[in-house]
């Protein structure tokens, strides 16, 4: 009976010491189903009980057990002391340091980044995530709000502030308006655009709107840092020329979503933004480039190269010719890529894609006024005007986490797109080569719209014999 009891005894020791450590490790240990270590915001509202918390806490992946915290909120004697407000918490914390941010951590601002070559549409999703505002509440507003004048295009845009909000990370109130973010986001902008920047802009013939369009089809055509000035001096060659820019790049803004396999239907998508039936540059940007895009058009190399072609690896090969193009699209991806059957089927697809022949360079005369003399006489008057700093988010810090202390063990101890050429009955083998490399994927665009072209609906193509070379994709923003 004796030897009976003391098994027992045993094994509540037993048991007691392992829910014991089981409820330290879940109080010292960090949540490890989060892969990353970045923050997301958490909002408690008012009336909140510490099961509901618990409960979207657990859905969040912030805590391994609903259980396990509610029992320290209730051993810590915390339950009732958690309070209302926003929080930024890390993606790995432990359970002591949530109690202690849940208690004393609220933040009145909301830090957010936004990485080169966001859209707008991008920025609202950001923006919602974040809990910050409704996505639909941040378009609605970038529709009508212009913040600063020389943003206006003489065309119509969607939103006019595309390519003005400047990506960084801010620190943005709790409770902040649209208007005040957009506010926010094109005063950071308008500080880059120092005088000494306007007027080099205007030395260029251009104006502070086509400036910008310019640098974010350079950034959404960019990989690597080193290749955007090369790349910029190439789109400014085609300009100077008539030549369309041919960028894959405003395909993908005109869908809706950055296409790993333009095909030529897709170059001939209607629509202004489409570069490849629409000689010289977009009505607006098509994204939000970083300083370093607009600094590459601003000091762009004077080149003679016509094309670039991006490798597996997202680095450019550029070409002065048409022919040695296709040699370098070759070298890189194959023969199949860059034949052409015969003169009937090349002749079809360069009027397909357009003018893009050596033979548009002899026959014209190179302009290098890229924007016209009434746009670049409109900013004259934002010329000498100093950078405003309109506004400044005060921001109180999250309390300070106390450091983790580690759970006791017994042993203690990281392209190039070729599309395919849709068969028109006896050309299959003919696979169209485009200029430019494809766009860098982020998250889904908000398609453009505009009072000029009506909604266009992209339908699957039917099933043709095609060649396509497909290239790992890459992105220069995330």
């Amino acid at each position: 009976m004796r030897k009976a009891l003391r098994y027992i005894l045993i094994l509540a020791i037993i048991g007691v010491l392992i829910i014991g450590g089981g409820l330290g490790a879940l109080y010292l240990i960090p949540n490890t189903f989060a892969q990353d270590d970045g923050t997301q915001v958490l909002v408690i509202e008012k009336g909140q009980t510490g099961s509901e918390i618990a409960d979207m806490l657990f859905e969040r992946g912030l805590i391994r057990s609903t259980q396990g915290f509610k029992l320290w909120l209730y051993l810590s004697g915390t339950n009732d002391k958690l309070q209302t407000g926003h929080y930024q918490i890390p993606n790995k914390v432990t359970v002591r340091e949530l109690i202690s941010l849940l208690q004393e951590g609220h933040v009145e601002s909301i830090r957010v980044t936004i990485p080169e070559g966001y859209t707008v549409g991008d920025i609202a999703i950001v923006l919602e995530k974040n809990q910050i505002m409704k996505a639909k509440d941040f378009l609605a507003e970038a529709k009508t709000f212009v913040p600063y004048p020389y943003m206006k295009g003489t065309r119509p845009a969607t939103y006019p502030v595309e390519g003005f909000l400047f990506p960084s990370t801010y620190e943005i109130p709790v409770g902040a308006t649209p208007r005040e973010v957009i506010q926010m986001m094109a005063d950071e902008m308008n500080r880059y655009l120092t005088p000494a920047v306007k007027k080099q802009i205007q030395a260029q013939h251009m104006s502070i709107h086509d400036f910008v369009t310019l640098a974010s089809i350079v950034e959404r055509e960019s990989l690597f840092d080193a290749d955007r000035p090369t790349i910029a001096g190439v789109f400014k060659k085609r300009l100077a020329h008539g030549i369309p820019l041919q960028s894959d790049a405003t395909i993908s803004y005109v869908l809706g979503y950055a296409k790993e396999n333009v095909t030529i239907g897709d170059t001939q998508l209607q629509s202004p933004y489409n570069t490849y039936v629409s000689k010289g540059l977009p009505p607006g940007p098509i994204a939000n480039p970083g300083k370093k895009s607009l600094d590459a058009v601003l000091h762009s190399e004077n080149t003679d190269y016509l094309y670039f072609v991006a490798d597996k690896e997202g680095h450019n090969h550029f070409s002065k010719t048409y022919e040695e193009h296709l040699a370098e699209v070759n070298k890189i991806y194959g023969a199949d890529t860059a034949t052409s059957a015969t003169p009937s089927a090349t002749t079809e697809i360069a009027a397909q894609a357009g003018p893009n022949y050596d033979v548009a360079v002899a026959t014209t005369e190179p302009d290098y006024n890229y924007s016209s003399a009434e746009a670049v006489e409109a900013d004259s008057q934002y010329v000498d005007v100093e950078p405003t700093y309109k506004y400044t988010p005060t921001t109180v810090p999250a309390a300070e986490v106390p450091a983790p202390t580690p759970a006791p063990t017994q042993n203690q101890t990281p392209t190039q797109v070729t599309p395919t050429t849709p068969s028109n009955g006896n050309s299959s083998n003919n696979t169209y080569v485009p200029t430019t490399n494809r766009a860098p994927e982020t998250t889904p665009y908000v398609t453009p719209s505009t009072q000029e072209v009506p909604r266009i609906e992209v339908k699957p193509a039917e099933s043709v014999d095609r060649s396509t070379i497909n290239v790992p994709t890459g992105n220069s923003n995330k």
